[in-house]
């Protein structure tokens, strides 16, 4: 029954879920103002269970880059390629979808391209042909908007030389702009451009598909040199391989880390802290695509490729995966890393700028929060446990996450401020006690965290003074000043957005500055 009402209103349940995220984020934003007039006494254990759940994930943020750095050295000392070369095809899983021999498998690489400049596409591209795999098992896929198409692809041709004849294969496509239905400046309706037209040149020349592993990078992506060799050794041990998504549990932002001002620095270093340490505890359970991931070509096919419309590409594409696989879709991870660019403009002004602006996209994921849900309450073969899951991790990260930081910092103030009688109860002077010994607790796992960020991330510049250098240690403790601004309003902007049905009328395409 319900089923069919969603279906038949499906623009009406659509806008609802919309709007329900967003209020019950600002719901939650505003409680210390409701509740203080209210009922002051419930803000009380709010404020407390918000305190304490901090603490709890703090710790197991710290126990995570534990276990993700012990992982990240073992398979940084293992011998990728050589693993790959020893193993039995014949006691691998799923024969019926894996190829017969380590030759035939080829990774084709989608590498969507604007206007970078050629010292971006260079250490990009270099990455790519450095890799221990054999180049002859890399078709690489180049994607790129019209506008700058003719001087893009030639400084492309120009940076690969005559190393062209070293790749199972080299393509170009060029996406039109202004087609209809697309958002423009979101990289979805390029990748399923090019990705899409890829799949039908690979047809026409015969290959077979399912030997096929599609990577989905962006232009800046540097690869370690293992890359490929342990992505390749993951997919072919990974039972139903065809349902899985294989992603590094460690993003990098190294090419331009020293380079960009502190708060790029400090938003960067946060990604890649918490997508180690989420990888390491979740072990990719109810965990999406983000940025650099890889699925078998015949899921890319299955997932009828990227959106063109929503303007989340990589959030978008798993569920479209998930729903393809009726909800038997999970991440596999792996530590081999790659490097991307911190977020950095011309000058001090607009690199805070485009930080907002990038972060003002990502918070647009949101939007996967009215598609997941509706679909779950039309699709009786995903399973209950696994609806429950996500519609737990959506309110976390879009709702708790978003707020909490400013909560703990402000809440108590704010209640008193609407309610000036709480300041005569038993639990105002008890709180602000009981949060100050929390938080002072919780701040002791910053240490790890320092400590940590300087063993997964490049070094600073050599010729950097000895107090410079010793200064950067004093950055962890700043985080919180992130987690207040850019953290914060990107998030409330974007779900306010939803709120009143507006939609971004040109996404933000983050400019990559050398």
């Amino acid at each position: 029954m319900l089923s069919k009402f969603v279906e038949k209103h499906d623009r009406l349940v659509s806008r609802i879920l919309e709007i329900m995220l967003g209020i019950l984020t600002w719901s939650l934003l505003l409680s210390p103002v409701w509740l203080g007039i209210l009922f002051p006494q419930a803000v009380v254990y709010v404020l407390t269970l918000l305190t304490v759940y901090w603490s709890y994930m703090a710790f197991t943020h710290t126990f995570g880059l534990f276990m993700g750095y012990k992982q990240y050295r073992e398979e940084m000392a293992t011998d990728w390629y050589l693993k790959c070369q020893k193993l039995d095809f014949s006691s691998l899983p799923e024969p019926e979808t894996r190829p017969k021999y380590l030759s035939d498998i080829r990774h084709m690489i989608l590498i969507p391209v604007v206007n970078e400049p050629e010292a971006v596409l260079r250490d990009s591209i270099f990455s790519i042909f450095n890799q221990t795999l054999p180049t002859s098992q890399i078709c690489m896929v180049f994607t790129v908007e019209q506008k700058y198409s003719e001087e893009v692809i030639e400084r492309i041709k120009n940076i690969i030389g005559d190393k062209d004849k070293d790749l199972h294969s080299l393509m170009f496509f060029i996406h039109p702009a202004g087609i209809p239905g697309e958002a423009i400046g979101d990289g979805g309706a390029n990748r399923a451009w090019g990705s899409s037209h890829a799949v039908e040149e690979l047809k026409k020349r015969g290959d077979n598909l399912r030997n096929f592993i599609f990577s989905n990078i962006d232009s800046d992506h540097v690869l370690d040199k293992q890359y490929l060799s342990r992505l390749t050794y993951l997919y072919l041990t990974t039972d139903r391989r065809d349902n899985h998504f294989y992603s590094s549990a460690v993003p990098l932002f190294d090419n331009n880390l020293w380079r960009v001002p502190l708060m790029m620095r400090l938003e960067a270093n946060s990604v890649t802290l918490g997508v180690i340490s989420d990888w390491a505890v979740s072990k990719g359970k109810i965990r999406k695509c983000f940025s650099a991931f890889s699925v078998s070509l015949q899921t890319l096919i299955d997932a009828n490729f990227f959106d063109v419309a929503l303007g989340a590409d990589d959030t978008i594409f798993y569920w479209r995966a998930f729903f393809a696989r009726n909800g038997d879709f999970d991440g596999v991870g792996h530590f081999i890393p790659y490097s991307a660019d911190a977020v950095e403009g011309k000058n001090f002004r607009d690199s805070h700028r485009s930080l907002y602006k990038q972060l003002l996209r990502w918070g647009w994921g949101a939007v996967d929060f009215p598609l997941s849900i509706k679909t779950f309450l039309k699709d009786h073969n995903i399973e209950f446990a696994k609806k429950f899951r996500w519609v737990r991790r959506h309110i976390k990260e879009r709702v708790i996450l978003t707020n909490i930081v400013f909560l703990i910092t402000f809440g108590f103030a704010i209640v008193t401020l609407v309610n000036p009688y709480v300041k005569q109860s038993n639990f105002a002077y008890s709180l602000p006690k009981i949060m100050s010994f929390i938080l002072t607790l919780t701040m002791s796992f910053m240490i790890p965290g320092v400590y940590f960020r300087k063993k997964f991330s490049v070094a600073p510049p050599k010729e950097w003074s000895r107090f410079r250098k010793f200064l950067t240690y004093f950055e962890a403790p700043l985080i919180t000043i992130n987690l207040l601004t850019y953290s914060f309003f990107p998030t409330l902007h974007a779900q306010t957005m939803l709120i009143f049905g507006k939609r971004f009328k040109d996404l933000y395409h983050t400019q990559k500055i050398r």
